[in-house]
């Protein structure tokens, strides 16, 4: 029975053994999985601010949008590109904007030639309007 029983305790050794290695890479892999789910949460708890901030920010820009609009009557007016300079003085001379001593100052402003951008062959005379037709312009 000697035999058998330090044969019996060596199997119980090796069993424990086993048991406490398995627990450690069990106790381990716990560990690195509630770090990946930790780091996950964290992620989507942000992505999930991140939306609900950008959603307030919309909802303030739409709305204080909507009050800026109704205070104003008109647009107030860009500077366009693809519009002639003159064709801006014109409009604003129509909408009452500037007097007709403004409206021929501004635009022998804008007729004048400018060397910056090449137009010094502009010819004056075909652009300009006869004063009568400034009032006609006005009275539209």
């Amino acid at each position: 029975m000697g035999r058998l029983s330090s044969v019996l305790l060596q199997g119980i050794g090796v069993l424990v053994l086993a048991l406490i290695a398995l627990s450690v890479v069990g106790t381990i892999v716990g560990i690195a999985l509630s770090l990946v789910v930790a780091v996950l949460s964290m992620i989507v708890s942000l992505a999930v601010l991140s939306l609900f901030v950008l959603a307030i920010v919309g909802l303030f820009s739409v709305f204080s949008g909507d009050s800026a609009a109704g205070d104003d009557a008109r647009p107030p007016q860009r500077s366009d590109d693809r519009t002639a300079p003159e064709d801006r003085v014109r409009s604003r001379y129509v909408d009452g904007e500037l007097d007709d001593d403004e409206f021929e100052r501004e635009l022998e402003r804008v007729l004048e030639p400018d060397e910056g951008r090449g137009r010094t062959d502009f010819d004056r005379s075909s652009s300009r309007r006869p004063s009568n037709d400034r009032h006609r312009l006005r009275d539209h």
